[in-house]
């Protein structure tokens, strides 16, 4: 097996076909994923592993730089092919060696691995011995989001979308009938004004509910290049030819895993979120996919939602994490503690000097 890291745009149209071949496929490790932590002025690089020129695993890397800080985060990974998870500690000791040779200050993995029989979308063992397990557990760099785990309604033993609906909770049942009588229309859009309006409903639900959003100017090159690759798809509501509410979906690991959504205020009573995901749901039985992920996360209103379309979650093991230069690492958590109030415009600055082509 042949280990080595790259940025070359040959070899990272076959990792993102591999991620779309294997059911442990993760979206958050497509290329276009990666490389769009550019917009911070972040670096990145690919670990893959090939035999006989086959990709068989491999991870995307974001190396996080502030002034003189470098931090080497694997968002989610690696993803093995099935049968190669015995090659980890090999992959991992690649990692730690390149932080090391990069001066990153620390090193940050999450490993996509559940202690339930989830072998299809995940490792399907860790050894106790792995130096996976010499990681300190938990997140001391919050820049770069790692996933959960996964929150799937399970299609893979259901022949009909009937008896899919069946597992609906009967208060999602009722506010679905509702929505026949209202002449909602569902449709995919590939245009650059549709794709814009339809994330303006993901911004106004933000700006509602009080998270943070990346901006659609800081997102528009990579949602583009999503949806022509087939990667993505913009799901919009209408209503008499209104976007009334939309959905964004990423297609990876052979399933469609919800990322945003939203619904113009003045219509959310009509229950368009309840209608949306019931639409996507059709879709990917027709599709012939074995699960629809609902994804990880949301206020208490929002996991009940999710539940309430027979959804099961499933949970990685914690992130871990390994300090490579400590007294460099604590320099920069005192920094962080007096720039935190102020990250926001920071993230702008760092958006504006990189399209000046500045150094800050």
């Amino acid at each position: 097996m042949n280990f080595f890291f790259t940025k070359e745009p040959s070899w990272l149209d076959k990792w993102d076909a591999f991620l779309q071949e294997t059911e442990r496929g993760l979206y958050n490790q497509l290329s276009d994923w990666i490389k769009s932590y550019k917009v911070y002025g972040f670096d990145y690089t690919f670990l893959l592993a090939v035999e006989k020129d086959t990709i068989v695993g491999g991870c995307g890397v974001v190396i996080a730089k502030f002034s003189l800080f470098k931090f080497f985060i694997v968002p989610s990974g690696p993803v093995f092919g099935v049968g190669f998870e015995s090659h980890l500690d090999d992959f991992l000791l690649q990692l730690q060696t390149e932080a090391k040779r990069t001066n990153c200050c620390y090193f940050q993995l999450s490993l996509p691995y559940c202690d339930e029989n989830f072998s299809n979308y995940s490792l399907d063992s860790v050894s106790k011995t792995s130096t996976y397990f010499s990681g300190k557990e938990g997140i001391s760099f919050k820049y770069v989001i790692p996933l959960q785990g996964m929150r799937l309604v399970d299609l893979s033993d259901e022949n009909t979308y009937e008896s899919v609906v069946k597992k609906y909770s009967s208060n999602n049942k009722r506010n679905l009938n509702k929505t026949k009588a209202i002449g909602l229309d569902f449709r995919f859009v590939t245009s650059d004004s549709e794709i814009e309006e339809g994330y303006q409903c993901f911004a106004l639900n933000a700006i509602e509910k009080g998270y943070p959003l990346r901006s659609y100017a800081s997102m528009k090159t990579t949602l583009r290049s999503y949806v022509d690759k087939n990667h993505a798809k913009m799901a919009c509501c209408f209503l008499d030819d209104k976007i009334i509410g939309a959905l964004y979906v990423l297609r990876c690991g052979q399933r469609f895993t919800y990322i945003n959504g939203g619904v113009l205020k003045e219509f959310q009573h009509l229950n368009v979120s309840n209608f949306m995901h019931d639409k996507m749901i059709q879709y990917a039985i027709e599709n012939g996919d074995k699960s629809y992920d609902l994804s990880v996360g949301g206020s208490k209103g929002v996991m009940q939602f999710k539940e309430s379309f027979g959804s099961k979650l499933y949970l990685y093991g914690p992130t871990r994490h390994w300090i490579l230069k400590p007294f460099r690492f604590k320099i920069f958590l005192l920094m962080e503690r007096y720039l935190k109030p102020h990250k926001v415009k920071i993230a702008q600055l760092l958006i504006v000097l990189k399209k000046l082509k500045l150094k800050p």
